[in-house]
């Protein structure tokens, strides 16, 4: 008989088992890329199945190609709108804080940050680039990890992006304010000493 993952004690290397009771925090990434490779695959995929519809036209390059050229062409597109659907397939991104850290899986990947493996998080909000400043950029929010090591972000690719300047800083960027405002109220509830 199988053993509930959650109900299994918690072992190194081990990145999803908090308790099922605790609160999920959840989000789903923009679908954009994943409609548009959507559009591609139906659009041209129909204009491949059947490369004759609609007459000629009046391009003389187009009386020229046979019908088995455009359906090989429009075939190709096809398949890399096929290609960039799969490759941009969102995943709901769950997020769990208990006593042990942080817990994050998305799809069929997970990671744990461990409260031990931080000095400090902060929420940061977004704010546009600044008027007049040609380089200035938007802000974007994110959770903001001080960590007590170098070697954090590497430990969690998965989440994190590695920055690379020498800040040692490291941002978990989210869609919105809202999701840093919860994570945030979360880990407050859990770890105030590391909010600052």
């Amino acid at each position: 008989m199988e053993v509930p993952s959650a109900t299994l004690p918690f072992v190194p290397g081990q990145t999803w088992s908090p308790d099922p009771e605790t609160p999920a925090i959840e989000y789903r990434p923009g679908r954009w890329l994943f409609i548009g490779g959507l559009a591609l695959f139906l659009v041209f995929g129909l204009a491949a199945v059947f490369p004759d519809v609609g007459g000629p036209s009046a391009s003389s390059r187009a009386k020229n190609m046979s019908p088995a050229a455009a359906s090989f062409l429009f075939g190709a597109v096809a398949l890399s709108g096929l290609l960039v659907m799969i490759g941009s397939v969102p995943h709901t991104h769950r997020f769990v804080v208990d006593q042990r850290g942080l817990w994050w899986r998305a799809g069929r990947k997970s990671d744990l940050i461990a409260w031990d493996e931080l000095r400090a998080v902060r929420g940061r909000e977004p704010r546009p680039p600044v008027k007049g400043d040609p380089n200035s950029k938007p802000v974007l929010s994110a959770l903001v990890f001080t960590p007590a090591d170098g070697r954090f972000a590497t430990r969690h690719s998965a989440l994190v992006k590695p920055r690379l300047d020498a800040d040692p800083e490291v941002e978990l960027r989210l869609p919105n304010i809202a999701t840093v405002r919860q994570l945030t109220q979360e880990i407050a509830r859990v770890r105030p000493d590391l909010l600052h």
